[in-house]
């Protein structure tokens, strides 16, 4: 008997909703095929079978909450086995309350699913607030409902006009409030900035779209790949067990998206494999599923190095917070206007943050301005 657990989703994610079974007791299966979809606060993700064999039990029914690590269906399986001390055995329960507790000691006395707690959060409700009907003490949308048509009056006594409000993170805020920490914690940050000239990269543009669809940003996501081959340690991940870094192989490019959900980093996988053609249409295409909440797990997990661009919206200048584990990041920020070498150029300022520990102010310097040789020159280094 095979048993399979609700595996990690992502960093910081620590339960997940059952949404939809998509097999049931008696079917007979493949490695790979389908077996549960699972909705979290990030995303919703459909997890694959393990081993091949024929579903025996399952164990968490459609709309019930499975932590990380909890036992979700038995398979019959005749070739693969696993103890099942391990599924019964919860450790991502005590982690899920030992990180609850030091952040909001009240988290892990609220029972509700992570669709009622986004629910909440999208009517701006404190679900700390909401009383259960039902017996069990989990809280519905209904309960959701139910609280917002009490009369207003006893909150306008509590929180009068004028008086601060305290926010809590949660959710989606939740888990950028712990990255965001973690990182700036244990790595110690360093930035650099260099102006660019974005006229060749708007000329290859007007170009490549007569084409295809092709974006502004792709050209960074694949300029820094080219790069990365005189200066592989920019694409390395830090190890926090054994303090030790691994150099990647592959240049898996993380994209910040800005979602109504929150800050979602998205991945384009092997970038060095794809041409701008390519590498554009994966960001519209994930941008547009993180808008829609209909991410899968494998958009979002495995980035080497982030890419963001928050020149759409303004800024000439920022400093990012690097992407944990990663050891660097780049922020494009908004085109406008700079002298160099006495001459007015129009382009944009690229901040790059490093980890120090790893890479030297020298080495940022150097790769930066290998990044700005291969931005100004894009036919010659990215091509099509």
């Amino acid at each position: 008997m095979y048993t399979v657990s609700l595996p990690p989703i992502g960093e910081g994610i620590q339960e997940g909703e059952i949404v939809k079974w998509t097999v049931k007791p008696g079917d007979s299966i493949k490695k790979d095929d389908e077996l549960v979809e699972v909705m979290t606060d990030k995303i919703t993700v459909k997890i694959p079978s393990p081993v091949a064999g024929k579903v025996s039990k399952i164990l968490i029914k459609e709309g019930e909450t499975a932590m990380i690590g909890d036992a979700m269906v038995e398979i019959d399986s005749p070739d693969e086995s696993n103890s099942p001390e391990k599924p019964v055995e919860k450790p991502a329960t005590t982690a899920h309350q030992e990180v609850s507790v030091s952040t909001d000691e009240k988290i892990p006395s609220v029972k509700a699913t992570p669709a009622v707690r986004a629910y909440a959060r999208s009517k701006n409700v404190d679900i700390l607030k909401v009383k259960p009907a039902a017996q069990d003490g989990r809280i519905t949308k209904e309960d959701v409902d139910a609280y917002m048509k009490q009369p207003a009056e006893p909150i306008a006594q509590k929180a009068p006009s004028g008086e601060d409000e305290v926010f809590t993170p949660t959710g989606i805020r939740k888990l950028i409030f712990d990255k965001m920490t973690k990182s700036k914690q244990i790595i110690p940050h360093f930035t650099i900035t260099d102006f660019i000239d974005t006229e060749n990269i708007e000329k290859a543009i007007n170009q490549y779209s007569k084409k295809k669809y092709v974006s502004f940003t792709a050209f960074f996501v694949k300029a820094v790949t080219v790069a990365f081959r005189d200066f592989p340690k920019f694409n390395a991940v830090y190890n926090e067990n054994d303090r030790t870094y691994t150099i990647k192989k592959k240049y898996n490019i993380g994209v910040a998206v800005d979602s109504p959900a929150g800050l979602t980093v998205v991945v384009v996988k092997d970038v060095a494999s794809k041409n701008i053609f390519q590498i554009s249409e994966e960001i519209k295409d994930m941008a547009e599923r993180a808008r829609n909440g209909k991410l899968g797990l494998q958009d979002v997990q495995g980035s080497t190095f982030s890419v963001t661009n928050i020149g759409s919206i303004g800024g000439i200048m920022a400093t990012p917070i690097i992407n944990y584990p990663e050891v660097a990041i780049l922020e494009i920020n908004t085109r406008t206007s700079g002298f160099v070498n006495g001459e007015l150029k129009h382009g944009l300022y690229l901040t790059l943050a490093c980890d120090h520990r790893l890479i030297d102010g020298a080495e940022a310097a150097r790769y930066l301005e290998k990044l700005k040789e291969v931005l100004e020159y894009p036919l010659m280094y990215i091509g099509d």
